[in-house]
């Protein structure tokens, strides 16, 4: 049986054994996939294995593959301050996607935000919106809006609600809530001019969460 080649970036590892490590792997036609390379510890190109590079490996077809050869296609260089939101997206991909189902779609535009983190001066807020926006769509959560987006008042407040999407809020709503000026910019996809990002990014976690659960994205806590 022929073995799988595929372009890949690691998402996560984890230590098996006491020389080998299993990787987890998003790959550009198989989707998320595991494999383990068995002695890792003691290979001399094990530093090839980090994250933001992107790979181009060789698996066996196996319950638990095993990753038999690897070279490195391209490394970005990720700036110290995004590196966080690196582990950050990783873990939203090893946390809710689908195993061994194909995600071109999120393989290119993962690589395209591992490649823009590496030039951006962008805000951060807006990194992580864009992304998570992005991500829900690619699952089937894609952020929408009750309101026609020509019938959003700019200075009306809106609401996120799982089923029905943005809804108009009353003065009682409790919880986070944006403007519909913002909510018109999300809309059309122009993160860098939305002014409440911190309130948006409290939404976006809320719709994570929900999506996640019962699971649990720890790396929340890294990002501010």
């Amino acid at each position: 049986m022929n073995n799988l080649i595929d372009r890949a970036f690691i998402i996560h590892s984890k230590t098996f054994g006491e020389t080998s490590v299993i990787f987890e792997f998003l790959t550009e036609e198989n989707g998320l996939i595991s494999a383990i390379l068995k002695g890792a510890k003691r290979r001399k190109d094990i530093s090839q294995l980090q994250l933001s590079k992107e790979l181009i490996i060789n698996t066996s077809r196996a319950n638990l593959p095993l990753l038999l050869k690897y070279e490195l296609s391209k490394s970005y260089v990720i700036k110290r301050d995004y590196l966080l939101l690196v582990i950050y997206f990783n873990e939203l991909i090893y946390r809710l996607v689908p195993r061994s189902q194909p995600q071109k779609t999120l393989f290119d535009f993962y690589r395209n935000y591992i490649s823009y983190m590496s030039t951006t001066q962008d805000h951060q807020d807006s990194v992580i919106i864009g992304f998570e926006i992005l991500m829900l769509k690619n699952l089937g959560y894609a952020v929408s809006s009750e309101v026609p987006i020509n019938s959003i008042d700019e200075n009306d407040v809106f609401y996120y609600d799982n089923l029905r999407g943005f809804k108009r809020a009353s003065y009682y709503h409790k919880g986070n809530k944006i403007t519909g000026k913002d909510l018109k910019l999300l809309l059309n996809f122009d993160i860098n001019s939305i002014q409440e990002k911190k309130a948006l990014r409290m939404i976006t976690r809320d719709i994570i969460i929900n999506i996640a659960n019962p699971k649990t994205i720890k790396s929340f806590d890294i990002i501010k």
